[in-house]
């Protein structure tokens, strides 16, 4: 029996479906994390998923409960599918002489500033940026920023905190507002910095990359995103393949493997997200861990690719089979409120499922949950995924599947 060892995760899609595949397959899974209550998946779990609970932001910690667990034997793998934990979890796999990233090549990916300044020493394609947390240092700004530009949290995830902004008032503004906050979205102490980047106009796309080692990179394909209206930037939507000329989607990989070398990422799964600009492919970060969203289900539909399987294999240091099986499209469309207000219900599930080339429909809210216009990926409400040959037919079952829906929302 396999050993698994999860420090935090996302609360829906990929990572909820690693454990539970795990624990179906009847693995051992260890899940530790500092709020419990954050995943539903774990409320009742069985004998073979352990829950513990412990301060994941305090490495110590994080070391002790892993000779704790590695005293029991050792675990297979130590991993996590939550941005904020990839470098702990990687450095508690070196730590135990497992598979996994290089953590300082994490670091640099999770801090936006330190794998910006990574691609620029390396000439890898990446908007100008400046790192600023008092009102003295936005205004030296003055004449070196353009407007629009963009403002983000340089350690946060989920598009929390990212916005566009048309005048250097409206820089100054949130720049104070994210300089406040003392901690990230799961708890991590922020020193006040704040990151703006050049606007970059043009379509968004991500990479989908598995590293076999330093400059190896079996690329699996390029996906379209959909985003919300700016000044936010939330993905509502994505299709894989992306429906590109050969010469654009070959611009989006060769960005995106010099960006993977310029950050040192040595092994496993990337998601590295792009704009093609009038000057070409340009960065916009990279994320060293599986994509969020669905997106590896939507490579599964599209392939017929075991991507989890892939993942495991990879931890495991067994082969796998990583050249696609079929060539199908695949695409999902978020849930989303159109005004703030209590989510009562999902009316039209049951016609919506039936519609021929629907894979799943998932509602991730609680009925009586708060929600609102899209401002981040936590207010998605759930999700609709097609799958099939043709494009067409793909977007066809996804309109078919949200007329049949409907959100009610009491204000």
């Amino acid at each position: 029996m396999k050993h698994y060892v999860f420090i935090e995760s996302n609360t829906t899609g990929t990572g909820r479906l690693a454990v539970e595949r795990l624990v179906r397959e009847g693995h051992q899974v260890t899940f530790v994390t500092r709020t419990p209550a954050k995943y539903p998946f774990l409320s009742t779990p069985p004998a073979n998923l352990r829950v513990v609970e412990a301060e994941t932001n305090d490495q110590a910690q994080l070391e002790a409960v892993l000779d704790r667990l590695a005293a029991e034997g050792p675990p297979t793998a130590v991993l996590s599918f939550s941005t904020y934990y990839i470098e702990s979890a990687a450095r508690l796999a070196r730590r135990l002489g497992l598979r996994s990233i290089d953590p300082e090549a994490a670091r640099q990916c999770h801090h936006k500033f330190l794998g910006r300044q990574a691609l620029r020493r390396a000439g890898a394609p990446t908007p100008p940026f400046w790192l600023v947390g008092t009102q003295e240092e936005v205004d030296a700004l003055k004449g070196s920023v353009t407007f629009p530009c963009v403002v983000k949290p340089p350690s946060d995830s989920g598009s929390i905190g990212v916005r566009r902004v048309d005048s250097f008032e409206a820089l100054r503004d949130q720049v104070a507002a994210l300089a406040q906050r003392a901690t990230n979205d799961r708890g991590q102490a922020l020193d006040g910095r704040v990151l703006v980047e050049g606007y970059l106009r043009g379509p968004e796309f991500s990479v989908e990359v598995f590293t076999l080692a330093r400059g190896q990179h079996h690329v699996f394909g390029v996906t379209q995103k959909h985003l919300s209206p700016e000044p936010h930037f939330v993905e509502v939507g994505h299709d894989f393949p992306a429906p590109l000329p050969e010469a654009q989607r070959r611009a989006l990989v060769t960005a995106t493997t010099q960006g993977l070398d310029a950050v040192g990422l040595d092994f496993g799964f990337s998601h590295t997200e792009a704009r093609l600009t009038d000057a070409g492919a340009v960065i916009i970060e990279i994320n060293p861990r599986l994509a969020g969203g669905m997106i590896p289900e939507l490579v599964g539909y599209s392939t017929g690719l075991d991507v989890l399987g892939l993942m495991f294999a990879g931890l495991e240091g067994t082969p796998a089979q990583l050249e696609p099986l079929r060539s199908d499209v695949a695409s999902i469309r978020f849930l989303l409120a159109e005004q703030r207000g209590t989510l009562q219900g999902v009316d039209g599930l049951e016609a919506a499922r039936a519609v021929p080339g629907i894979k799943l429909i998932e509602v991730d809210k609680k009925l009586g949950s708060s929600v609102r216009p899209p401002e981040s990926s936590s207010d998605r409400i759930g999700y609709v995924i097609a799958a099939g040959r043709e494009r067409a037919d793909v977007e066809r079952a996804l309109a078919e599947a949200r007329r049949q829906l409907r959100l009610r929302i009491a204000p």
